[in-house]
């Protein structure tokens, strides 16, 4: 038997992109991501995995296919990773398994996704403060002409 360790989804994973992950194999949902890797027992020969997320209204997204053939004892590590935006697909990476590989993809994939999230979340901060600088100076430049007409106005009415 063949085997392949889908590699569980990090808190931080869960927090960005939300919804469950699900996998496929050979055309039957075997399961979905959680907080541990999951090993599923295969037997040699010619497999399709499909991944995709659970979106709003029952809807998925992300999907990402690949087709693998497993020889027998062979162990490989899939590694799923959910798109950034709903029209993109997701990114599925299949390669050999060791323990140690398993525990440096998790760190990996945890500490990019916290380094994007502190990113947009900065971007967004930028954003707002742009956002609200620019109303400042519409309404000052509102209240700049409002005086300026106001002293148009009571200069034409003395004339």
């Amino acid at each position: 038997m063949a085997m392949l360790v889908f590699l569980a989804r990090t808190s931080n994973e869960v927090k960005v992109f939300g919804g469950e992950v699900f996998f496929d194999i050979d055309g039957k949902n075997v399961g979905k991501l959680s907080s541990y890797s999951q090993k599923i027992d295969l037997p040699a020969g010619n497999h399709t995995i499909k991944m995709y997320k659970s979106h709003v209204y029952d809807t998925f997204i992300g999907v990402a296919e690949q087709n693998i053939t497993l020889q027998e004892d062979e162990i490989l590590m899939v590694r799923y990773s959910c798109p950034m935006m709903v029209n993109q697909p997701g990114n599925m990476v299949i390669s050999e398994y060791s323990k140690l590989k398993e525990v440096e993809a998790i760190k990996m994939r945890d500490a990019a996704i916290q380094k994007d999230f502190i990113k947009q979340e900065t971007q967004k901060k930028e954003a707002e403060e742009k956002y609200k600088n620019g109303v400042w100076i519409v309404i000052m430049i509102a209240i700049a002409m409002g005086i300026v007409y106001g002293i148009y106005t009571a200069y034409m009415f003395n004339v």
